[in-house]
């Protein structure tokens, strides 16, 4: 058993150098120290419900799965944050409907949504203490039936219904042999539509809050969407995955994408132009369910935690990492929670992603970025903390050197270190964060906690580390 005087015995012990190898050990004293210098660029507000995850629709029709009496699924929820946000829909959602007293159905292709199945997704969510957005299928369901179903969610669901979502990915309704409309199908012809389905479903729901466009990445329709905003949309929404998952590679969780920092900078300015913050509602590495042998590898882990930060530094008002079980009815690589579909769930590997981030955004409300000096390029470092004062930092090195770095420039001193680690950056077991896994149960707590001497971190090649990180509740 894991006790308070342990754990102070490990703190006190062991530096974050006589925490790793000998050869590790060794460097602190022949190689460069980098220094990290807090960027200029002003503090960015992180919301109290920014972390969330993603599903298809057909998993809220699954039965006990997203249930309160799940407690292994309630427990790795709970663990990467008291708040958040679960996003229902995806393609799924464009081949569901709603029958209140019907017989649930969780196909790709056919998925039924009973209110039997609705009350257990509340109870979920009461047991989590999260919110949700949800889809109402806009591509092939009438519009009396998409009335009917938001009467019943918001209804059901009460304070814990964020948002509607009225479609998935409308953007590309024109495309491919089963399209759902005409070509083409412009931005014109979606929001005609979008207007008459939010008018009648706000005559029925008066007061319901609605998501849009849910674009499968097209900035431009989130940017006028934006611009011709009339109170009738008050969440901007829109997907990101790194790239196909017949083109993905390794290579390409290794490095940020060069363009998606245009991109991201074009949604915080038509965030902060119309008052409508944005959501990057479904993400994750690859699209078509990840890519084996790399989105389920220690790579996955640390892309996933550089990406959340990276949104968070760049102004998004959320993130839902997509999980559990894709349009394509298998489990995805990339969860960050695996499913057996016997009722066996367990931590992915994303989900250390996740889990570090959540654990250094304790106390935190706003984001700043790192400077990197230019000869630890494979460097990416992140700031949190509040009222402008930095509370923790993450620091997370893709290259292949060991790093030893200097944190006074970022105003740590003397920090604690929680270390994410694995054997190597393909690993799909063995990783660890704090010294501990994920156990069976779905719980995690930290085992081991370096105290870093002064204001040098020894970052070794692959790996992250969270500074600064609270640690208090493991002392009970």
């Amino acid at each position: 058993m894991f006790t308070r005087r342990t754990l102070f015995k490990n703190i006190i012990n062991v530096s974050a150098g006589m925490a790793l190898t000998p050869s590790l050990r060794s460097f602190a004293a022949t190689r460069p120290v980098f220094a990290l210098t807090l960027g200029k660029a002003e503090p960015v507000k992180i919301p109290s419900n920014f972390i969330g995850l993603g599903y298809e629709m057909s998993s809220v029709a699954t039965p006990d799965l997203l249930s309160a009496a799940n407690d292994r699924y309630v427990r790795l929820v709970k663990g990467i944050g008291p708040e958040g946000v679960l996003r229902v829909g995806g393609i799924v959602a464009d081949y569901t409907r709603y029958e209140a007293s019907g017989k649930a159905m969780a196909e790709p292709k056919d998925t039924v949504i009973t209110r039997e199945r609705l009350d257990q997704f509340n109870g979920f969510l009461k047991k989590i203490g999260w919110s949700t957005i949800w889809s109402v299928n806009f591509a092939q369901g009438t519009l009396d039936d998409a009335v009917k179903e938001a009467r019943a969610v918001a209804s059901v669901l009460g304070p814990r219904l964020l948002a509607l979502e009225i479609g998935n990915e409308v953007e590309n309704y024109a495309h491919g042999n089963n399209a759902f409309r005409k070509a083409p199908y412009t931005y014109e012809n979606y929001r005609s539509e979008y207007n008459k389905w939010h008018d009648a479903i706000l005559k029925a729901v008066p007061g319901v809050r609605f998501a849009a466009p849910d674009t499968a990445g097209s900035v431009e329709w989130v940017e006028r969407m934006a611009k011709d905003a009339n109170g009738d949309v008050q969440l901007l929404t829109t997907h990101y995955y790194r790239g196909g998952q017949k083109q993905g590679s390794a290579e390409q969780l290794l490095y940020p994408n060069p363009r998606l920092r245009n991109s991201l900078e074009r949604l915080r300015a038509a965030a902060n132009t119309s008052g409508i913050p944005w959501r990057m509602c479904e993400t994750n590495s690859f699209s078509g369910g990840g890519l084996p042998t790399v989105s389920d590898t220690f790579l996955g882990a640390l892309w996933t935690l550089d990406f959340m930060l990276l949104l968070a530094t760049s102004g998004c008002a959320g993130v839902n990492i997509e999980t559990g079980v894709n349009q394509l009815g298998f489990v995805s690589s990339y969860s960050p929670i695996q499913d057996d579909g016997k009722g066996d769930n367990r931590a992915g590997i994303p989900y250390y992603g996740m889990l570090a981030f959540a654990e250094a955004r304790q106390g935190c409300t706003e984001a700043m970025p790192i400077d990197v000096p230019e000869p630890a390029a494979n460097i990416t470092a992140y700031a949190l903390g509040s009222g402008g004062k930095v509370h923790s930092a993450v620091l997370i090195n893709r290259g292949e050197s060991d790093l030893h770095l200097s944190v006074t420039g970022i105003g740590l001193t003397r920090p604690y270190a929680t270390r994410l680690l694995a054997p190597s950056i393909s690993s799909t077991t063995d990783v660890t964060f704090g010294g501990a896994a994920v156990d069976e149960s779905g719980h995690w707590a930290a085992t081991k906690i370096d105290r870093v001497h002064g204001a040098d971190v020894l970052l070794p090649k692959m790996s992250a580390v969270v500074l600064g990180c609270s640690f208090d509740r493991y002392l009970a």
